[in-house]
């Protein structure tokens, strides 16, 4: 899966700034924009495959562009460190940025549902003008859809929220789990049967992949302008199948907002420090079990490897989501670690101008109206492009925020929110 993000504010339930505004920088929770800072590195060290190549077709199909034995190391770790871990760090942000939103608007006295929903539709915009005009994976529609159902958890239990959260985690693993089971065990059965029945959803996986590498790398403006439209509608679908998964993974985050978690680090180490434990002894053996099993099933997806694959993927990646996330709050918490976490901060705190900056860099480099380096550039390379972009970003972020509030996006998205233009220059020295 394609990794995407999205922000919400890190705002603190303070009850002295007024509701019909952004939040200041003096009410940012700043670990959590560390965390957001250190999810943009992951973000793009995931989707550098798939901007460079139809890497989601690819996998489908059990095709391996790049096997030497650098390539083959770095994508290794990729799969097993980093890939299916940041959406679910952004999506447990998603979460606890309502609740602390929520909050502050409620103490305020004003709507917040509709507040909320209205900051939804303008996300919901932004991800309509990613997907179509700059690159296929997009996941901030998801998000935005999947948020108009936080506002029905707003005001339930924090055990309560829990509960719900596990079940659709849970629920949706097993039943995923499950039904690639019975596919295998029915291929096993009947495996020409099956085959035969596959054969139409292979073939037009083979046609994505050729008009993929002839679009991207070769095409015209408008030949590249369909094939995006056609490779988003594609990905979409396949987001349903995780969709229960993802607002699982928003419940998380909103019991963690209500349990105040991160305002009061030092009042719930004992929690965290057991989390990371549980994240590190869950989270690594099943991303272990979940690299063996993509080499094992060799693209032969509906295969008892392919069932379990599907199963250690989820446990994996939120394991160890869990473990990174748990990591960053322990050190920043102990106060040593600071000035390596402040151009984190900086860099989380405009993360949605950086992610789309991601993709317009990427797509630019990569597709034909840009340098056309499509299907050219192997993971090892890849690896390396990645970080280079980070650093720029990391440099670009902290100059920005010496002179203005917001990131750009950030400050468009926060005037049609609010329904007014705020200042956009800092007033700090």
């Amino acid at each position: 899966m394609k990794e995407r993000i999205n922000t919400m504010d890190s705002q603190s339930p303070n009850t002295d700034a007024p509701i019909a505004e952004p939040v200041r920088v003096n009410e940012r929770i700043e670990v959590l924009d560390v965390i957001r800072g250190f999810a943009l590195l992951g973000i793009i060290i995931a989707n550098m495959a798939a901007f460079s190549s139809p890497s989601g077709y690819l996998e489908i199909m059990g095709k391996n562009m790049w096997t030497g034995i650098v390539d083959t190391i770095v994508s290794s770790l990729i799969i097993m460190l980093v890939q299916g871990k940041f959406y679910i760090m952004f999506s447990f942000l998603f979460g606890l940025g309502f609740a602390i939103f929520f909050e502050r608007a409620r103490a305020k006295g004003k709507r917040p549902t509709l507040l909320f929903y209205r900051r939804l539709f303008i996300l919901l915009l932004i991800g309509f003008a990613h997907a179509f005009l700059i690159w296929h994976g997009d996941i901030l529609v998801a998000y935005a859809l999947l948020g108009f159902l936080l506002p029905l958890f707003a005001h339930r239990k924090p055990l309560t929220i829990l509960l719900w959260a596990l079940l659709f985690f849970f629920g949706s693993v097993f039943i995923l789990t499950s039904l690639m089971m019975l596919l295998a065990f029915a291929k096993s059965v009947n495996e020409g049967m099956i085959t035969e029945a596959l054969q139409p959803m292979f073939a037009d996986v083979e046609l994505r992949i050729e008009s993929s590498f002839h679009a991207y790398g070769h095409g015209t403006f408008a030949e590249i302008m369909a094939q995006r439209a056609s490779d988003t509608f594609y990905g979409y679908e396949q987001l349903c199948a995780v969709a229960a998964v993802i607002f699982a993974i928003f419940l998380l985050g909103l019991y963690a907002g209500k349990r105040a978690i991160f305002q009061n680090i030092a009042s719930n180490l004992t929690l965290l420090k057991i989390l990371w434990w549980c994240g590190l002894v869950v989270g690594l053996p099943m991303s272990m079990v979940k690299l063996f099993c993509r080499i094992q099933m060799a693209g032969d997806l509906f295969s008892f490897y392919g069932a379990l694959h599907t199963g250690a993927t989820f446990l994996g990646d939120a394991g160890l989501s869990l473990f990174f996330i748990t990591s960053i709050v322990l050190l920043y918490h102990q106060g040593k670690w600071l000035h390596l976490f402040k151009p984190l901060a900086s860099t989380g705190r405009m993360a949605l101008s950086n992610y789309l900056f991601q993709s317009i860099v990427c797509t630019t480099v990569f597709y034909s109206y840009g340098l056309g380096l499509y299907g050219k550039v192997g993971p090892a390379l890849g690896l390396v492009f990645a970080i280079a972009i980070f650093a720029v970003q990391i440099v670009l972020s902290k100059y920005w925020l010496a002179n203005f509030q917001f990131g750009p996006v950030e400050w468009i998205w926060r005037c049609f929110t609010y329904g007014k233009l705020f200042k956009m220059k800092s007033d700090r020295p």
